[in-house]
């Protein structure tokens, strides 16, 4: 989606609304908008320039990890250990926060969500990793690219 505004007299199209956060939150100034809503899709096979440029920042593994969790609905820690080849649980934890650091760096929610449960409510803890639902999409769209 994107967004035409009028700013400082000059009109300017920022392709995403974190495009348009970041002119205000840049100039502490909200500019008047002029249409929104106005929608350009991406080409054929292009992804969303944000969530590709988030991948470009990725280290291999990194994206290694996203494509297993996108390829799946849900993962769980265990499986996706082995799949990545990672023993060691801080090593594991360190590829997942630093995807969630990446994001915030780029603007972004991390497209990683974890989702934990117990056991009849007091037992070990089992952790499921997905992508959100409300980045699924593109992110398996930029996802293709790599």
């Amino acid at each position: 989606m994107a967004y035409k505004v009028n700013y400082h007299g000059y009109d300017v199209t920022c392709d995403t609304l974190a495009d348009l956060r970041a002119l205000v939150g840049d100039n502490g100034h909200k500019p008047t908008i002029v249409m929104q809503n106005s929608v350009q899709h991406p080409a054929a096979g292009q992804a969303p320039s944000d969530w590709v440029a988030f991948l470009t920042k990725l280290k291999p593994e990194q994206i290694t990890l996203l494509k297993h969790v996108s390829n799946n609905e849900t993962i769980t820690r265990e499986r996706l250990r082995q799949l990545m080849n990672i023993a060691s649980p801080s090593q594991f934890a360190g590829v997942l926060i630093s995807i969630s650091k990446s994001a915030a760096g780029s603007g972004l929610k991390s497209p990683v969500e974890t989702i934990d449960e117990r056991e009849n409510g007091n037992g070990p803890r089992t952790y499921q990793y997905r992508i959100r639902r409300a980045a699924r999409a593109e992110i398996k769209e930029a996802l293709a690219k790599f």
